[in-house]
């Protein structure tokens, strides 16, 4: 594991439609490569074979948002497992962060999921490739066109920007935590 490159691109939209989640899309789309995580916006529209869940595959169920806050992180090691700890910690950190921004509202994380006054904030799936470890995190900034009761960005009145900047540094900061505390113990002595 080593500490991702940050970047945070919020100045053009990209739209996320699910081929999206492959190994070097973050190089091929905003020149970044190795370990990273990255967030931009734009509309999400994922359904069908493109949807990486087989339940929600299997379901007829598809993603939409007429405005996501997209997150996507790429580690050059396969391991879903790890991937699946990973994805939690990122939406206990955006949980953690709705709540210091809007201390009224009810706020809950449930597995990989945000939800915020019952409506759900964010989507996420993490899967592998080939050659790496794949996380998207996508938080609504305007739900329109959202298959299920949503909240939203926008309507808490918080701003996507700094929310993507507090939330990637967070993450790379537990990520640099994790790094350094695997480096500072001795085996275990056999028993």
């Amino acid at each position: 594991m080593r500490k991702p490159t940050v970047h945070v691109a919020l100045d053009r939209p990209v739209p996320y439609t699910g081929p999206e989640l492959r190994p070097h899309f973050l190089r091929h789309t905003f020149g970044i490569h190795g370990d990273a995580v990255v967030a931009w916006h734009g509309p999400c529209e994922v359904r069908g074979d493109a949807l990486v869940d087989l339940e929600d595959r299997d379901a007829g169920d598809f993603i939409k948002s007429a405005d996501m806050l997209h997150i996507l992180v790429e580690q050059f090691e396969p391991n879903l497992s790890r991937s699946v700890v990973l994805q939690r910690l990122l939406a206990s950190l955006a949980a953690d962060l709705v709540r210091e921004r809007c201390p009224s509202r009810d706020v809950l994380r449930r597995g990989d999921d945000v939800y915020v006054d019952g409506g759900k904030l964010s989507v996420s799936i993490a899967t592998v490739s080939p050659v790496s470890s794949l996380i998207h995190f996508g938080v609504n900034i305007d739900g329109r066109g959202a298959p299920v009761a949503v909240s939203e960005l926008k309507a808490l009145g918080v701003d996507p920007r700094e929310f993507a900047e507090t939330l990637l540094a967070r993450f790379a900061a537990e990520i640099d935590g994790i790094i350094d505390a695997t480096c500072k113990v001795v085996p275990a002595h056999p028993g």
